[in-house]
């Protein structure tokens, strides 16, 4: 079995293996501080290992690597925003005159397998009817599981239990991941689905005359997430695995009058991020301050690696995004 190599032997690799000049204490700190395994090696690609970028000092890793790790500092509060913002006002939406515990909201709202017709002769149909009531059984699973995992570690909760009380609906957002969220927005019948998606101020009607819209939003936006706050990298938007639909991207361009937006470069998830934060009335001086941020960031990328590399990660228009994106948070 190859035994391990000591800081000092990876040094040695990278410059004769790779020919990445690296020497000196300095680079010594930055290798062990961002790790060989999943740092240094990560960094070098560009979503597949397949692209391995052609740099020769190691100045030009520890670049993408700053960068990546700004841009999660900027997207964290952020993403805890549109969380936050955006379960409350699915809860107003949903509980309002309305009973407000999971269990009749299950019984009652999480029915968008009714919107299809199993009697239909359309095979499409009939999948997408037994599809809701998959999925519908499976966050019956998700709500078991939930509260009797938190049951005696949540207060609110076991105090609704011990006192034989139904579970508010806010508790149970309390307990849930974010996309976990994203499956209880997908539950919900057409009817409630479209009044979600009107309280967060969705009201395209071209574009969401389904109500999934939210979902999809939420969906994009739970992988960054995750990898946001599981400190993966996040630099070359290679954490979103199950794909961006495409109504959104339309929609998005639709909305922010900025072309090309692909999700496949992580400044177009700034772009959604910024959107949803605007829709929910955040001022303006907060949220230029993110797009401040992240200007910064990626000018100081753009000095430091080779220009075919920022081209790859970020798009040769990514300044023309960027005036977009102030453009439209200007608007009234």
């Amino acid at each position: 079995m190859e035994k391990g190599k000591s800081i000092d032997a990876l040094m040695r690799h990278i410059r004769n293996d790779h020919n990445v000049s690296i020497n000196g204490g300095k680079n010594k700190k930055s290798l062990m501080n961002m790790g060989y395994y999943h740092g240094y090696k990560r960094y070098r690609f560009i979503k597949s290992t397949k692209n391995i970028q052609n740099f020769d000092d190691f100045s030009q890793i520890t670049a993408i690597y700053s960068f990546d790790f700004e841009i999660k500092r900027i997207f964290y509060p952020m993403i805890i925003l549109v969380e936050t913002s955006m379960k409350n006002r699915t809860i107003d939406a949903v509980v309002t005159r309305q009973n407000s515990d999971i269990e009749s909201i299950y019984k009652t709202k999480l029915t968008d397998y009714l919107d299809y017709d199993r009697n239909s002769n359309d095979k499409k149909e009939i999948r997408k009817f037994r599809d809701g009531i998959k999925g519908r059984l499976d966050f019956r699973s998700v709500m078991d599981q939930t509260i009797g995992y938190n049951y005696g570690k949540n207060d609110a909760l076991s105090h609704f239990v011990h006192n034989s009380k139904p579970i508010p609906l806010w508790v149970f957002f309390e307990l849930i991941t974010f996309g976990q969220f994203g499956h209880f927005i997908s539950r919900l019948s057409k009817e409630w689905r479209l009044k979600v998606s009107e309280a967060n101020g969705l009201q395209s009607a071209s574009f969401n005359q389904n109500g999934r819209m939210l979902q999809n939003i939420v969906f994009t936006l739970t992988d960054l997430r995750n990898a946001t706050m599981h400190n993966s990298a996040i630099f070359d938007a290679n954490f979103n695995h199950d794909g961006i639909a495409r109504g959104l991207k339309q929609f998005l361009m639709l909305e922010t009058n900025i072309e090309d937006i692909t999700f496949d470069k992580i400044i177009d998830y700034l772009i959604l991020l910024i959107f949803v934060l605007k829709k929910y009335g955040y001022s303006k001086t907060e949220i230029k301050a993110y797009v401040r941020q992240f200007e910064s960031a990626k000018e100081r990328l753009f000095k430091s690696i080779p220009r075919s590399t920022y081209g790859s990660l970020l798009g040769m228009d990514s300044n023309k995004k960027i005036e977009g994106i102030y453009s439209f948070i200007s608007r009234t």
